[in-house]
């Protein structure tokens, strides 16, 4: 319906010392057009370093039934140390049993190193082109099975890059490691509706594009209602990291409706 919108807000945290804070809007503008944006902002700590990044994506969907399209943009990082200006796009298939997507993203990198006052700083620019799939299918009336992958291939090979040793602790968290330098990553699970509400066990793995580091990860999730208009979502994940070793997860967002 158009005029309809949904408001959400979240917060994260993970025993490795990350806090993550969500605020994003969906806005119908036509029956079949969403205008979609989000804002957050990621924060690390440690005896040694304190990383804090911002996120901002603005995004156009469009459904001509049964294809549809989406276009956006997003910024993230720290324009002090790592930064990157993004753009995306997306080919969806949705119908009554399912829906089948092909993801792609185009990711410019700006690294400033040399960030000591003695030293004198400059800045490494790469990019990254990504591609991937994403899809849903109903398997009866209350089961649903899902499963998503996107995979970035570098302008540069990060790895061996003289200069990357300073991006180690990006992987000390799955907070840390949100929107940076992913080689790929790959979910799937199954969701099941009880009642008005949903859980659902997912899996992920991604693997870090400057260690090659991998990350395992096992959660479960809640969805139910508050009232006519509003919904909490509750997640619990247990990670672990070839960088960080075991970290648990635990997020809540809150979801709004406006007809």
């Amino acid at each position: 319906m158009a005029g309809g919108a949904v408001i959400g807000m979240g917060a994260e945290g993970d025993t490795s010392d990350g806090r993550a804070y969500s605020l994003f809007a969906d806005v119908s503008i036509t029956d079949n057009t969403w205008l979609s944006a989000a804002l957050a902002r990621n924060e690390t700590n440690s005896e040694l370093f304190e990383f804090e990044t911002k996120f901002l994506d603005v995004s156009l969907d469009h459904f001509f039934d049964p294809i549809g399209i989406r276009v956006g943009g997003s910024y993230w990082g720290d324009d002090d140390f790592l930064e990157s200006k993004d753009a995306h796009a997306a080919i969806y298939l949705r119908g009554e049993q399912g829906s089948l997507s092909v993801n792609f993203e185009r990711r410019d990198f700006d690294l400033t190193v040399g960030r000591d006052v003695l030293l004198e700083r400059r800045t490494i620019d790469f990019s990254a082109n990504g591609i991937g799939l994403s899809g849903r299918l109903k398997t009866s009336k209350r089961t649903s099975l899902f499963l998503g992958g996107m995979s970035y291939d570098y302008s540069r090979p990060i790895a061996i890059q003289p200069d990357t040793d300073i991006l180690r602790f990006l992987a000390i968290s799955r907070i840390s490691l949100m929107n940076s330098l992913i080689d790929y990553r790959v979910s799937g699970g199954i969701e099941v509706e009880i009642g008005e509400s949903r859980v659902d066990l997912r899996y992920s793995t991604w693997k870090t594009a400057v260690y090659q580091g991998r990350v395992e990860s096992l959660g479960v999730g809640l969805l139910m209602p508050l009232g006519d208009s509003a919904d909490v979502e509750f997640r619990l994940a247990s990670d672990e990291s070839d960088e960080f070793g075991r970290a648990t997860v635990f997020s809540v967002f809150l979801y709004l409706y406006k007809e």
